[in-house]
């Protein structure tokens, strides 16, 4: 979407890489020979344990990959994860192959790229699994980066927002979206429409750019089939997200995440939403906390070349055969 004048003028800013340069940078990056991708893996991983945040990065590796693995199990091979090759969309081919190229091509995984419906029976590299902890075979890595991970720049003070609950998302097809849509459409604290075209019927809205939703306080973030893509860009904000408990998590560790702390969350059933955003709008500082916490949780991801440390010593723990 794009961002409209007067938000440009008024400093806001998505974070959206533009798709030309990803995929321009993502293709750069597989003309390098492997060798120059192994040596800059070295480069990378050299004297990290003596980093100050070195205990930091050991617990999200151990987060990401939470244990070692038999290679027995695993039967593709490193060389043979590439667009064309693979059935999934090519950002995540391209998101895994820039740290898996700095490994031997000979190596075998086992690769999953795509909404995450169910754990896998085998130990996989993907990038969200879900919060039933009954095994432990999901391995996290941060595929397709550019649709979930923004640097947003949101410039309105959480005073200067409208108290409200803001949510524009596409209904269709989706349950749990129409069911909260039914109950709060009404609702004097909330802003929410279907933006499923056509766009003159009661209750549908143009889609709102990212830049726009930051006029609210208050912005829902609902689950789709795995993690909500919008969850990070809105924890990026000065905004607060508004959900329901996680029932996946991914790179952005949401199992990790506190209620009243990072976000305000929601029942199940979508039953105390009026009652939430009004205690919230009525204590408003408390609101401000959050999103300020919130914040500080994203900011987190920004430093580039800790980020690729913990992507290759996740990678380096799950290709580490148990029984070596």
């Amino acid at each position: 979407m794009r961002v409209s004048e007067s938000n440009e003028k008024k400093g806001r800013r998505s974070g959206r890489t533009l798709p030309f340069l990803y995929y321009i940078a993502a293709i750069g990056r597989e003309l390098i020979p492997r060798p120059l991708r192994r040596l800059q893996r070295w480069l990378t991983l050299r004297n990290w344990e003596k980093r100050p945040d070195a205990d930091y990065i050991r617990s999200r590796v151990d987060f990401y990959c939470r244990r070692h693995f038999r290679s027995c199990y695993f039967s593709v091979k490193a060389s043979d994860i590439k667009v064309g090759k693979i059935t999934c969309p090519s950002s995540y081919i391209y998101d895994v192959r820039r740290y898996l190229r700095g490994f031997q091509s000979s190596l075998l995984l086992n690769f999953f790229g795509g909404d995450t419906f169910a754990n896998p029976g085998v130990p996989t590299i993907m990038r969200s699994r879900r919060l039933d902890f009954k095994c432990d075979n999901g391995v996290l890595l941060n595929l397709d980066s550019r649709r979930h991970f923004l640097r947003p720049q949101d410039p309105v003070e959480f005073s200067d927002k409208k108290p409200l609950l803001l949510f524009r998302g596409v209904m269709k097809d989706k349950p749990h979206r129409i069911r909260f849509f039914e109950m709060w459409k009404d609702s004097p604290l909330m802003d929410i429409a279907d933006t499923t075209p056509p766009y003159d019927i009661p209750g549908h809205s143009r889609p709102l750019s990212i830049a726009d939703h930051f006029d609210y306080q208050f912005i829902l973030v609902l689950e789709g089939n795995d993690v909500a893509s919008a969850l990070q860009w809105v924890m990026a904000s000065n905004c607060v997200p508004v959900m329901t408990r996680p029932t996946v998590e991914g790179w952005l560790m949401h199992s990790r995440l506190i209620p009243g702390v990072h976000y305000i969350q929601i029942a199940d059933d979508f039953s105390d939403v009026e009652e939430k955003i009004r205690y919230y709008t009525d204590h408003s500082h408390e609101a401000e906390l959050i999103a300020r916490e919130s914040k500080e949780w994203a900011k987190q991801f920004n430093d580039t070349r800790r980020e690729n440390i913990i992507s290759y010593l996740v990678l380096e723990k799950y290709f580490r055969d148990e029984d070596s």
